[in-house]
């Protein structure tokens, strides 16, 4: 009897008997329809099993993170989680445990209250509706601790940058810098949710918490770096780290300046145009 041709679900691909990838588009050739099999067996699998995952890539990035990095540029990318799922995942499960512990009976300090009536004691109030341009720039700042994946996602290029040019002689392009990076956000991204609890419960250790990231972005370059001195590669970071502040700086300051136009546009009176213009 001739047995039946088997072919790729995904691309039709014409395939062997005995394969379990299609070797045009990697696909497992076993596809079944999805059911419950398919969730209580096949999802946690592909994100928890031992030899590829999120589970595997944080404990590598914590026993052994130079090494994992850069095996990772070198091209051993099967058994490691995308960088910037990692950065995701982690980032929202911050935010889930934010939210969750999060004290709904705290009293909030009227700041606003305050800050109005020294606006209306000046007269910038005939200008300037600052009740809503202060509900503006706090709904961004509460969205923005609210989304902390999405705020480190922002940060990177700044950090990533900082590095590129204070590793400049060690032959990484700026978007492998940033895949560094994301590695690492990650690794201080699962640290924060010990923090998170210490903040909640015990007080602010939100310094520490940097300082203990800034350590491990140093342990883990002298481990991406072995085959330089462990000096040199020390004394790169602090000027790296110093480089990044530095840009950071400029970059908060540029989005603050777009932020806050963007606020007057959208809160100013149609008096404020005039008088601008007159000042001008």
């Amino acid at each position: 009897m001739i047995k039946p041709e088997k072919r790729c679900r995904n691309c039709n691909q014409h395939l062997l008997m005995n394969q379990k990838f299609c070797h045009e588009c990697g696909q497992k050739t076993d596809t079944h329809r999805i059911d419950f099999h398919y969730f209580l067996h096949e999802v946690p699998h592909n994100i928890f099993h031992v030899d590829g995952g999120i589970l595997f890539t944080l404990k590598e990035l914590f026993t052994r993170p130079g090494h994992t990095i850069r095996e990772y540029l070198e091209g051993k990318r099967q058994p490691h989680f995308k960088p910037v799922m990692l950065v995701l995942i982690m980032g929202s499960v911050c935010a889930l445990i934010q939210y969750f512990l999060k004290d709904k009976t705290k009293k909030k300090i009227a700041d606003s209250e305050i800050l109005k009536g020294d606006v209306e004691t000046s007269g910038l109030s005939k200008y300037v509706d600052f009740e809503g341009l202060i509900a503006y720039f706090k709904h961004i700042v509460e969205w923005l601790s609210n989304h902390f994946a999405f705020t480190v996602l922002l940060m990177l290029p700044i950090a990533a940058f900082g590095f590129f040019l204070g590793f400049r002689k060690y032959k990484l392009n700026y978007p492998e810098w940033l895949v560094v990076f994301l590695f690492l956000a990650g690794q201080s991204l699962t640290v924060y949710i010990f923090f998170i609890f210490l903040n909640r419960f015990a007080g602010n250790y939100n310094m520490l918490f940097f300082f203990l990231c800034w350590g491990l972005v140093t342990y883990s370059l002298t481990q991406l770096f072995n085959d330089r001195g462990k000096k040199y590669v020390i004394l790169r970071s602090v000027w790296s780290i110093f480089l990044s502040y530095l840009f950071s700086l400029f970059y908060v300051i540029i989005a603050v300046l777009i932020i806050a136009t963007i606020g007057i546009l959208l809160y100013g009176y149609d008096t404020l145009i005039p008088v601008i213009s007159k000042e001008l």
